[in-house]
């Protein structure tokens, strides 16, 4: 049996990239892992790379699950993003880094929010 938190992270991964393809984007590649860490969604808006960060929380735990993405966590998926473009021998495009926020609610809908251009790499290599 897989753990829970697996099985939620995976749904609200699921419900991210319908959201995104539906908002136009192609989803290019999921849970790419490096040493380093793993980049959730890699997209495509139009010529623009775009990163995606997913986070996933209940409502009742208060804060909002964009808000778990602290500066740290910000430079290592730049991070990420660079060995992403590298490894695919992509030069230097366009790039954007996005956060998608789902809520569970108590009935077990989830809410996805869309933030783009959430963070950008100024000062981050």
């Amino acid at each position: 049996m897989a753990d829970p938190r697996q099985l939620r992270g995976r749904e609200a991964e699921d419900a991210a990239a319908a959201y995104l393809a539906r908002a136009g984007l192609a989803v290019v590649d999921r849970n790419v892992r490096f040493r380093a860490g793993e980049l959730d969604l890699v997209c495509r808006d139009g010529a623009r790379w775009v990163f995606v960060e997913v986070k996933a929380r209940r409502a009742d735990w208060g804060d909002a699950p964009g808000a778990a993405v602290a500066w740290w966590k910000q430079r290592r998926i730049v991070r990420l993003a660079q060995l992403y473009l590298k490894a695919r021998g992509l030069g230097e495009p366009p790039c954007r880094f996005d956060v998608v926020a789902v809520t569970a609610g108590d009935d077990g809908r989830l809410e996805v929010r869309h933030v783009p251009a959430a963070f950008d790499a100024t000062g981050m290599v």
